[in-house]
């Protein structure tokens, strides 16, 4: 008899264990999710691509804000120094005309702030060259991005390419990706434009530079746009560790841009 029961406990377990066998895989099957077409699942994993891309964007976009911001500090005080600096000049080369010896005490002032001219220059080139590199950086980004966004299967009716009641859809931000570069780009080209007019005889072309600081610069509506409206989603975004951000500049010390010479 006990025999009999130990080999009846011996099949019953083996009973439970082939029904936790066999019901294993059709657990399984359920998480599959048999509606999740190949097609589909190679669309949703472009997109969780693209919102990837659009995403880097959105933080490349800001980061240029921020080194925007700070060469637009540092060109404004360079700009003004160069002003005076072409006031000096033409004041001194007038005043040779009338002079009996010029050549004893102007040839070396008027040296100097050749020099002095020629570098606060050579400082403002590099502002300019600064921003137009990182923006061609962006620019591979954008097309990236692009191609990316092309390969989207456009007749799916997914909330990422229609958009829903928390997201624009997926083409408002393209849209938004190529105005703001071109908006940017552009400014960065007129800065270089009217750098190029810079001459120390010539005072109205350093007034017209200093004009395009003060008109063309970024104002606070774009800074708006920028921060709030080009944002996919919030949530998406790096949570920041002080509630007070300063702008980090890199020109730190912009005192020692204005006067390098004695002059």
């Amino acid at each position: 008899v006990k025999i009999t029961r130990s080999y009846k406990m011996e099949q019953k377990g083996e009973h439970k264990q082939e029904r936790k066998l066999d019901h294993k895989p059709e657990h399984k099957t359920d998480l599959e999710e048999p509606h999740l077409t190949p097609q589909l699942k190679e669309h949703y994993e472009l997109e969780a691509e693209v919102l990837r891309l659009l995403l880097e964007l959105e933080t490349r976009y800001r980061e240029y804000y921020k080194l925007y911001m700070c060469e637009m500090k540092a060109q404004r005080v360079l700009i003004e120094r160069i002003w005076l600096l072409t006031q000096r000049y033409l004041i001194l080369i007038s005043s040779e005309q009338g002079c009996r010896y010029p050549e004893v005490y102007t040839l070396s002032t008027e040296e100097a702030i050749v020099n002095e001219y020629e570098e606060k220059l050579e400082v403002l080139r590099t502002s300019n060259n600064t921003m137009k590199h990182v923006l061609l950086d962006i620019s591979k980004q954008c097309k990236e991005f692009y191609a990316a966004y092309d390969r989207l299967d456009k007749g799916q009716e997914t909330p990422f390419l229609l958009g829903d009641s928390h997201h624009r859809c997926i083409q408002y931000h393209k849209i938004m990706v190529v105005d703001i570069f071109n908006f940017l780009y552009a400014m960065v080209l007129k800065l270089k434009c009217y750098m190029h007019l810079l001459d120390p005889v010539n005072l109205e072309s350093v007034e017209d530079y200093r004009e395009v600081l003060q008109t063309e610069a970024l104002a606070e509506e774009f800074e708006e746009y920028l921060t709030m409206r080009f944002v996919y989603c919030k949530c998406l975004q790096p949570m920041q560790t002080c509630p007070i951000f300063k702008l980090k500049c890199s020109h730190r010390n912009l005192a020692n841009l204005k006067y390098v010479s004695r002059i």
